[in-house]
């Protein structure tokens, strides 16, 4: 199973890593892919370094995919190395470059240094969960000819996803799961729902790209979750189908 882990508190608490060892000890093979857009934004910020947004996506220039890699792969990838290791879980931090493991093309010249996922290689992946390890995987990738891409994090959870035919998808991320209408999290959502709601602006912000990928990832993935990582025992309760969160579904939900 892929697991996405963006804005969440929980993970410092150590359940999150104890859920992941769980699985790990139960003999499910567990990739991590880890966000890292607000801790980037921080370090520009901090540094007096305009962010620009391209339709929702940011625009990489030189300087913020050197931001990039050093603040994914030296600040935020250790971050959640430490917490799994700290937990009892054999955490290997990777990003898309290593092995070739991500390749990419360019998404837009729009954005400069940000890349479309064309393939995962999963070699590297199945030798290390055959082996009990735990790949933790940065949001980078790189293309043709050895150049660096900075990629969403939730297109590197999906292909890494549909590459390995895993059994499930869940996105932790900082809220309780997809609201309809009416402000209440649904349980369950449908692709026509899901664009129903991205058309009507009830889904919104990054929560458009999460429920995108969500659904096209339906028929490759056997479940997707969208759930909140700050939960105690997020995962545990997103494999849970009445356990909380959103399960993106194929067949039609009620809204």
């Amino acid at each position: 199973m892929v697991v996405k882990i963006g804005g969440t508190a929980d993970l410092a608490a150590g359940r999150i890593g104890a859920d992941v060892r769980a699985l790990v000890d139960a003999g499910v093979r567990v990739v991590i892919a880890h966000g890292g857009g607000d801790e980037l934004t921080a370090w520009q910020a901090a540094r007096n370094r305009k962010t620009t947004w391209h339709n929702g996506l940011r625009v990489t220039d030189d300087q913020t995919r050197d931001d990039a890699v050093l603040v994914f792969r030296g600040l935020v990838a250790p971050a959640v190395v430490g917490a799994l290791q700290q937990a009892g879980v054999s955490a290997v931090g990777i990003s898309g470059p290593d092995g070739g493991v991500v390749r990419v093309r360019q998404a837009s010249p729009n954005l400069g240094w940000v890349g479309r996922v064309r393939t995962v290689n999963t070699r590297i992946l199945d030798d290390l969960t055959s082996g009990g390890h735990v790949p933790v995987v940065s949001p980078l990738g790189v293309d043709g000819t050895g150049a660096l891409y900075n990629v969403n994090g939730d297109d590197i959870a999906g292909a890494l996803a549909r590459a390995t035919r895993a059994a499930a998808l869940v996105f932790l991320t900082d809220v309780d799961g997809v609201k309809g209408g009416d402000g209440e999290v649904l349980a369950h959502l449908d692709p026509t729902g899901a664009e129903r709601l991205i058309r009507d602006e009830v889904i919104s912000g990054g929560m458009v790209p999460k429920v995108r990928s969500a659904v096209a990832l339906l028929g490759d993935v056997g479940r997707v979750c969208i759930a909140n990582g700050s939960r105690p025992h997020a995962l545990r309760r997103a494999l849970n189908p009445s356990g909380g969160g959103t399960q993106v579904r194929a067949e039609a939900a009620s809204l």
